[in-house]
């Protein structure tokens, strides 16, 4: 995908019983990475969901992959990568419409919701592990992740204020509108008070949304995504259900 300002690098999978519309739409998931990761990661998850019924999108985010950078840590640009990914399964005549859903892990999951936060026709949100509250996690980081946030964001929350609030999914809660699942890890880094919070002002400004306890997962189960079976789907179907 091009942008002012470089490209994105995007990849998708469609069923393979593929139709023609408008006689045959498919639901879309699009894929939001973590840190050290990229479009690609998602590969095996797609191919095998796929034949479950869904077009399957996934970006890398701006610095990761061969998205141009430099990385943003779900600033402007990854959320305008965002936006323009469901801008083009908005545009695909073989997507419904009405079934759009982004799952994102970690910075991923703040992109998203900072998306869906700025009008983006996005169903559902399954945002697993997202920092919701970037000012209040950064107490919480390892000195490895302040480091890293110090170089991208140029310093702390006391001294770059607004880059943190922009990254602060919590702060425009109440402008979702999309159905949301919040997935946080039992024993994880970051206390589950982010995501109640956040969960909070959704329900607060008569959105939807849940939160569900999930276990760490290893290093086999981060390539192979089994949360996207376990979660993802099933909050899809259920959505669906509900119309």
């Amino acid at each position: 995908m091009e942008f002012p300002w470089g490209r994105v690098e995007a990849y998708a999978v469609w069923p393979p019983d593929r139709g023609h519309p408008p006689e045959k739409r498919y639901p879309a998931i699009l894929l939001l990475h973590g840190a050290d990761a990229r479009a690609q990661r998602f590969r095996r998850a797609m191919l095998d969901h796929v034949h479950d019924g869904f077009v399957l999108m996934s970006i890398s985010l701006p610095g990761f992959g061969a998205s141009t950078g430099p990385e943003d840590f779900a600033g402007p640009k990854s959320v305008q990568a965002t936006l323009g990914a469901v801008r083009y399964l908005t545009s695909n005549e073989g997507v419904r419409k009405d079934g759009i859903f982004v799952y994102g892990i970690g910075q991923g999951a703040t992109a998203a919701a900072l998306a869906a936060e700025r009008g983006a026709k996005i169903s559902g949100l399954i945002l697993e592990n997202g920092f919701y509250d970037l000012e209040k996690t950064y107490a919480f980081l390892s000195e490895k992740q302040k480091s890293r946030i110090h170089a991208l964001l140029g310093g702390t929350p006391a001294q770059k204020e607004d880059a943190y609030r922009e990254r602060s999914p919590i702060r425009m809660a109440g402008k979702v509108k999309a159905a949301v699942l919040l997935l946080h890890s039992q024993g994880g880094p970051y206390p589950i008070g982010g995501a109640e919070g956040f969960l909070k002002v959704i329900v607060e400004n008569g959105g939807s949304a849940e939160l569900q306890k999930i276990k760490n997962q290893g290093p086999f189960e981060s390539l192979t995504h089994p949360n996207i079976a376990k979660w993802v789907i099933p909050f899809v179907w259920k959505i669906f259900k509900t119309r």
